[in-house]
């Protein structure tokens, strides 16, 4: 259901928390996954109205106001991967505690004015992009990968939709070796090696830096391939807490990093059985 405003009785002012995020703040001394400061931020009497009116109605139902804060920077800028409005150049972003009729806590986002008329406030909500239901922005999945494990990102993605992706993904990657499209990709990803993480080009796009590393082109169509770019990392916010909580990486009957080394092993003589050795070995010691 879409958000809607509605009048909201709470008296709010200056607000001042310590939320653990899990980035460097601005000052550059919290470390990860630690409290990152939250300076005061002064509401004008036209901010503190509008933040009154605002009232969200989600998937659980209308959510009762608790408190309203600043939103930490660090998150707003996590949040601009996924919902460009968040940007801190374009608004000023108050995250909202809220309790839905089972007195679940939730977090809304609120966009104002940088100009502090309140004018115009608006409820940020996003749509999974697999079952297609209303996201806070704080009910998205955060990612990271291992060539920038600091460099977090948000996608429209709920907690339920991964746990469902989880289930189907390692049998996708195994079939994309055993079947391949063209060389160019069995080669690629006989080099990247085995996948036991979650990944999806589309949830978890690569970043325009990486990208190189992990498409081909198809040496038939001249399309691009993307190949499997598995997170590092994984979590989601928690209002109860303020605070994050991980999520696991791990794909359903992937091996485990302790078996990881010899499922490859005994994957790759599956591959050589069927391609010959000297093939398979030719693929993963040449170019990209």
């Amino acid at each position: 259901r879409a958000a809607r405003v509605t009048p909201v009785p709470a008296l709010l002012g200056a607000t001042n928390l310590q939320a653990k995020t899990g980035n460097l703040c601005q000052c550059g001394v919290h470390k990860l996954y630690g409290a990152a400061s939250v300076g005061k931020m002064e509401f004008t009497a036209a901010e503190q109205t509008a933040i009154k009116s605002v009232q969200v109605e989600c998937n659980d139902g209308k959510l009762t106001f608790v408190s309203c804060r600043a939103l930490e920077p660090d998150r707003q800028r996590i949040f601009a991967t996924a919902f460009p409005e968040c940007t801190p150049e374009a608004a000023k972003a108050v995250a909202i505690t809220a309790t839905t009729p089972a007195s679940t806590k939730k977090e809304a986002t609120v966009l104002l004015p940088l100009d502090g008329s309140g004018g115009n406030p608006r409820v940020v909500v996003g749509s999974c992009q697999i079952t297609f239901e209303d996201l806070l922005p704080s009910e998205c999945i955060e990612y990271t990968f291992d060539e920038a494990p600091s460099d977090w990102k948000m996608s429209q993605l709920s907690l339920e939709a991964l746990e469902n992706y989880r289930s189907k993904k390692f049998e996708a990657w195994r079939g994309m070796l055993v079947e391949p499209t063209c060389e160019a990709q069995f080669r690629r990803m006989l080099q990247i090696g085995c996948v036991a993480k979650l990944y999806d080009p589309h949830v978890f796009p690569t970043p325009e830096a990486q990208k190189g590393m992990y498409q081909v082109t198809d040496e038939r169509t001249g399309k691009l391939i993307a190949l499997p770019h598995p997170v590092k990392e994984l979590r989601i916010w928690d209002a109860e807490t303020n605070s994050y909580t991980a999520v696991a990486t791990q794909l359903a009957g992937a091996p485990s990093d302790e078996q990881k080394d010899e499922w490859w092993s005994n994957f790759l003589k599956e591959l050589e059985a069927k391609h010959g050795r000297e093939y398979i070995e030719g693929l993963i010691a040449g170019g990209r």
